[in-house]
């Protein structure tokens, strides 16, 4: 099975907007054949089990999700985030096909 983790700028950006992106990147990849891990969703658990976590807590997780793929789709803007910019390294690191995707899900 080929599973797509989605990668992208979200510290800094309003909420909807953000999730705007992911879930069109999501439902895009899904109609492709995709299994897809989108990291607002891991966010939003994480957040569950502590609502006072930190951008290391979602970085942990993320990076622990992005270990079961076999591509990593980097969205529109992700190079102005240093979550993205991990994420691509570790990607790059396991030999994930790398995939790019433009469009905004919202304003910037």
């Amino acid at each position: 099975m080929t599973r797509i983790y989605i990668s992208g700028k979200i510290t800094g950006r309003e909420k909807a907007d953000y999730t705007r992106q992911f879930e069109r990147a999501e439902t895009f990849y899904k109609t492709s054949g995709f299994d897809v891990i989108n990291p607002v969703k891991i966010g939003e658990e994480v957040l569950k089990i502590n609502p006072k976590a930190e951008w290391q807590d979602f970085m942990i997780r993320d990076l622990e999700a992005l270990k079961t793929c076999t591509h990593i789709a980097l969205l529109e803007g992700w190079e102005e985030s240093k979550g993205a910019k991990m994420e691509k390294a570790e990607a790059e690191k396991m030999g994930l096909e790398i995939m790019y995707l433009k469009f905004y899900g919202g304003r910037k």
